[in-house]
């Protein structure tokens, strides 16, 4: 496991109701949001799977990601 991949497990571990941890790249248009009931699989040391419940399912190349951090529920709307 890698460390990128070991933050965000304890991450999302650790979200307390009414918090994402927000995947941003440069623009940060859009952001990836990760949930606590979310799926997370890393193939690679590259790559993040994301599976939603409804079932949606997002790859998100980390190469592209420049901040990974913690946000609250209409905080950003």
């Amino acid at each position: 496991m890698s460390d990128m991949e070991n933050a965000i497990l304890e991450m999302q571990q650790n979200l307390e109701e009414g918090y994402f941890i927000a995947l941003v790249s440069e623009n940060e248009d859009p952001y990836c949001a990760v949930i606590k009931s979310d799926e997370l699989n890393f193939p690679d040391n590259k790559t993040v799977v994301i599976r939603k419940k409804g079932g949606k399912t997002t790859i998100i190349n980390l190469n592209l990601i420049i901040e990974i951090c913690t946000r609250r529920f209409g905080q950003y709307a």
